[in-house]
């Protein structure tokens, strides 16, 4: 169980704010943005821009200066190096050109010169194991819980396709600006192409069809994304038909199950094994026992794409990946979406709120209504399993870490509860508690998360001849990894990007953050989620009683200040587009023990822009 806070939290509701303020309808305020507040550029996690705010698009793409220098600075650059302190960071079109000491490093006259001074540089992130087939909606795994009776497999994958652009915007927004597909249908391939043309794209690394032991039927709707290869022979066929496409990995399957021929499995795999390296090509292997992690170590694979999670990692194992410069993927937060969301609570840290998709969100409230009892009993024990294995991946990642093997930061984004782009935040998080250092797991998203994107990787680190795709942080990530989603610029190829033109935070994320700040009693944090001229309108009968974010101050001044225990629980929250309605119990009014009420909120780029409250009398 993560923790930090669910969906259903307490929260404010306005109706009886304004009822007890005596809220009166006024002019609007002048549109200028909340103090403290920039405009132009927001970190994540901070109060939203103004509703005026536009995303990019193919128009008003920026592009990177002929020379540009990021100038005052802590730089980390991931290389191992300790931090530098009022350094620059020389980026020549779109790739580095020098980073070191400002004394140390010249910066021509010609170069536009940015002054990041208080702030700290990064590599970009790289999420090492994702799968661009999968949403992380209730309906993208049919062969982990079944639910095509309600929700045909295939309108999941057109959505998926249809919303690819979007997708891509929300891994840049979260600072990822890699990541590595480890297995799919062939159309990976074409995803790649289109990526390398896009500057709103992280980079793209893939694997075409896994080569597995088990068939997955439910999954082939025509370009399977996982092949079964029962012989030797059917799996070079495979591998030679991904060689054809140029893959930049091989993905193997390799689950052996008790009534299984272990003996024929075992000569799949390291057929596989041989004729991918005999392509030049590194193989990524799933392999999550330790008697398999074992056997595909020893044959070859390059890559552990899961943690060991039925045993602890032994000395053999150990010594073998030490010995063959094995990479090792933990995907611990996997385990976690999974196991909330077929468990039916959901929880998310802020990040995932903020930029998670909320259509895939909001599949994910349907499980309690579409699935049978089977499905219910399927789902309670896969529950019970997944949340059982945690605790031994978790060591697990410890003993390999600190046994000097090379741990790269993955998610499996994709699979149900898992969401593309932010929940490598939480991946961080996981990998801290399991005992890492926040500079260990640092280097592992971005130095050796590069390793597994290519054995001779050109980012990840902070060096002369990288592509520039760089963060620019408002705290320190090696004190506090949560730094990590304090985004003040993303760089990709050189061109600086401002996180909130690539996506508008999510209309639910917007509502709770304004919450949050009432229930803290932060008068303009409060107000800086409102548009300048949001309405206030009470229902029934349509009755304006505040017109403007200012004409709101005084209000919830007054509130905060005379209502000390006021405290409202929502039950339920129901989200449609840019629609976010509360049903809401409020407790602590003098004379009142409770009461019941709605809100519904329009959220539009960020800001509450008009808000319709209705209460029982």
């Amino acid at each position: 169980m993560r923790a930090k806070r669910s969906w259903l939290q307490w929260v404010e509701v306005q109706l009886i704010v304004l009822a007890l303020a005596g809220a009166s309808a006024c002019d609007p305020s002048s549109g200028t943005p909340p103090r403290g507040v920039d405009a132009a550029v927001l970190p994540v996690g901070s109060a939203p821009a103004v509703a005026s705010s536009r995303l990019y698009s193919s128009a008003n793409l920026p592009k990177p200066a002929k020379l540009s220098a990021l100038v005052g600075a802590t730089v980390w650059d991931g290389t191992g190096k300790a931090a530098i302190g009022d350094a620059v960071v020389l980026i020549a079109g779109d790739r580095i050109q020098a980073v070191g000491p400002r004394a140390q490093v010249t910066v021509p006259a010609d170069a536009l010169t940015i002054d990041v001074k208080g702030k700290w540089i990064v590599p970009g992130l790289i999420d090492s194991h994702i799968h661009l087939f999968q949403s992380a909606g209730l309906y993208t795994r049919p062969d982990i819980i079944d639910l095509r009776s309600v929700w045909d497999y295939a309108e999941d994958q057109a959505a998926l396709k249809q919303s690819r652009a979007d997708l891509f915007r929300r891994y840049l927004v979260c600072g990822i600006t890699a990541v590595v597909d480890v297995g799919g249908p062939f159309w990976n391939f074409d995803v790649r192409q289109q990526a390398a043309t896009m500057l709103l794209a992280p980079r793209l690394a893939v694997a075409g069809p896994l080569v597995s032991t088990l068939a997955r039927p439910q999954l082939d709707l025509g370009d399977p994304p996982i092949i079964q290869a029962p012989t030797p022979e059917r799996a070079r066929e495979l591998v030679a038909a991904q060689l054809a496409r140029k893959p930049d990995l091989i993905k193997i399957w390799y689950i052996v199950l008790p009534d299984h021929d272990a003996a024929a499995a075992k000569a799949m795999m390291k057929a596989t094994i041989e004729a991918a390296h005999a392509g030049k090509v590194r193989v990524a292997v799933h392999a999550t026992e330790l008697s398999a992690a074992t056997a595909v170590v020893e044959a070859g694979a390059d890559i552990l794409v899961h943690s060991v999670h039925d045993a602890p990692v032994d000395d053999a194992l150990i010594d073998l990946m030490k010995e063959r410069g094995t990479i090792y993927i933990p995907t611990l937060a996997v385990m976690e979406g999974y196991a909330e969301v077929l468990g039916g609570e959901p929880e998310l840290i802020d990040i995932e709120q903020r930029y998670g998709d909320p259509t895939v969100m909001a599949s994910w409230s349907d499980l309690a209504a579409v699935q049978s009892a089977k499905i219910a009993a399927v789902s309670a024990e896969r529950v019970k399993k997944m949340r059982a294995r945690a605790p031994m991946m978790s060591a697990n990642l410890k003993r390999v870490h600190e046994a000097g093997i090379t741990v790269a930061a993955g998610t499996d984004a994709g699979n149900i509860g898992t969401l593309h782009g932010s929940s490598l935040h939480h991946e961080l998080e996981l990998m801290v508690q399991a005992g890492m250092s926040n500079e260990a797991v640092l280097l592992s998203a971005t130095r050796n998360a590069a390793l597994v994107f290519a054995a001779k990787p050109t980012m990840g680190t902070l060096e002369k001849g990288q592509w520039a795709d760089l963060l620019v942080l408002d705290a320190d990530p090696l004190a506090d990894i949560e730094a990590l989603r304090r985004i003040h610029r993303v760089i990709k190829a050189g061109a600086m990007l401002e996180p909130n033109r690539l996506v508008d935070p999510n209309p639910a994320s917007v509502v709770q953050q304004q919450v949050e700040a009432y229930q803290a009693r932060d008068l303009d944090r409060f107000l800086s989620y409102y548009a300048p001229n949001v309405e206030i309108i009470k229902q029934p009968g349509g009755k304006v009683v505040a017109k403007g974010r200012e004409a709101m101050r005084p209000i919830y001044d007054k509130l905060f200040t005379s209502s000390p225990k006021l405290n409202i629980r929502i039950l339920r929250r129901t989200v449609i587009d840019g629609t976010v309605i509360d049903e809401e119990l409020v407790t602590g009014i003098a004379k009142r023990p409770y009461v019941r009420a709605a809100a519904t909120y329009q959220v539009e780029h960020g800001l509450i822009t008009k808000v319709e409250l209705r209460s029982a009398e």
